[in-house]
C-alpha cells in the first residue's frame, strides 16, 4: 500500500512517520524546500527525550497525479482546503481520502469531491512542528474517524494495524464527532492563545479554569440539542493528556500565521446568530484572536 499525506505541518509529519513503520509514505508539501528537505532528511520525532528519524519521500502537492496512491490523508488547516481540491480532484475516484481538519464548516466542502470513500477524522494528539522536518510529540490520545461517503470496511483493516501504536476509534455519526472535537479546540484554542499557556493550564489555575467553564457553557447553549455531560470530560481529558502542548492557535500566533478562529470560534458564532443565543465571551476572544493575528501578520 502506498500512503499519501498532503500537508507538512506538525499533524501530517507525524502521520507520516507512524504511517512509514507500516507502509511506503510521501509527504506532499506546499513549498520545494520543505519537500527537498523532508526527501533529504527524512522527518525527526521527538518523543520523551528520544530522538527517531523516520525516511519518507516528499514532494510538492501539485504533483500528486505524478502518484499512484491506495490512501491519502489531507492534514492542512480549513482555512487552506480551497486550493487543495483542484489537486485532490487529480486523484482517482478510487482513493479513499480522509481529511483531519478543526471546525465544521468543511462538511459542505466535501460534497464537492466525486470520490467513493471520503472520512472525516478528530485528532487528540499534541504535537509541534519545531522546523521543516522536525516534529516533538508532547500528548498522544486517539484519531476518530468516521465516514462522511462510503464503506469503512475500505479502511479498517489498514488502520487496525495501528492499533497498539497510533489507535483509531470508529465512530457512527461523524458530525457528533466533529461537534465533540468542536467543543474541545472551542474552549483550548482561544484560551491558550490569548493567555499565552500550555493546554494543561487551563484545568490546573482555577481562574483559567473558570474561563473554561463559560466557554463550554456558551458552546453548550448554541448546540444544546447535541451537547452531552460527556462531552466536557472529554475536554478536560484532552488539556490533561497534552498538558505540555502549546496549542495550534497559540503556535500560528508565535510564529505569526494565520490561526482556525474562522473555523473554530467563527462557526460557533455563526451558529450562535442564526438561533440568536447571546455568546459574550466567545465573541471577545473571537475579536481578541483576530486582532493578535492581525498584529503578528503585520
Amino acid at each position: 500500500m502506498r500512503i499519501g499525506i498532503v500537508g507538512g505541518g506538525a499533524m501530517g509529519l507525524l502521520f507520516a512517520t507512524q504511517m512509514a513503520e507500516i507502509d511506503s509514505t510521501i509527504v506532499f508539501t506546499k513549498t520545494v524546500e520543505q519537500a527537498r528537505t523532508l526527501s533529504k532528511q527524512g522527518i525527526t520525532r521527538i518523543e520523551n527525550e528520544q530522538k527517531v528519524i523516520h525516511c519518507i519521500q516528499a514532494d510538492i502537492t501539485e504533483q500528486i497525479d505524478h502518484y499512484q496512491l491506495d490512501l491519502l490523508f489531507i492534514a492542512v488547516k480549513q482555512y487552506q482546503l480551497p486550493s487543495i481540491f483542484p489537486y485532490l480532484q487529480q486523484v482517482s475516484e478510487d482513493v479513499p481520502l480522509v481529511f483531519l481538519q478543526n471546525g465544521m464548516g468543511h462538511l459542505q466542502e466535501l460534497d464537492r469531491l466525486m470520490h467513493r470513500h471520503v472520512f472525516v477524522a478528530t485528532v487528540e494528539h499534541g504535537v509541534l512542528r519545531t522546523d521543516l522536518a522536525t516534529i516533538e510529540v508532547r500528548g498522544r490520545n486517539r484519531t476518530n474517524i468516521s465516514a462522511y461517503c462510503g464503506e469503512e470496511k475500505k479502511l479498517s483493516p489498514f488502520l487496525n494495524l495501528f492499533e497498539a501504536t497510533f489507535p483509531f476509534v470508529w465512530r457512527e455519526n461523524p458530525r457528533a464527532m466533529l461537534l465533540e472535537k468542536l467543543s474541545a479546540n472551542v474552549v483550548i484554542n482561544p484560551l491558550t492563545a490569548v493567555l499565552k499557556v500550555n493546554n494543561g493550564e487551563l484545568i490546573t489555575n482555577s481562574s483559567f479554569l473558570k474561563l473554561a467553564e463559560t466557554v463550554f457553557a456558551e458552546f453548550s447553549a448554541v448546540f444544546q440539542n447535541d451537547v452531552q455531560a460527556a462531552m466536557w470530560t472529554n475536554v478536560k481529558q484532552i488539556c490533561f493528556k497534552t498538558a505540555n502542548n502549546r496549542s495550534s492557535m497559540l503556535s500560528d500566533l508565535e510564529k505569526s500565521q494565520q490561526t482556525e478562529v474562522e473555523a473554530i470560534v467563527g462557526y460557533v458564532l455563526n451558529e450562535a446568530k442564526k438561533k440568536e443565543v447571546d455568546v459574550p465571551l466567545l465573541q471577545t476572544l473571537y475579536w481578541m484572536i483576530k486582532g493578535l493575528e492581525k498584529k503578528s501578520l503585520h
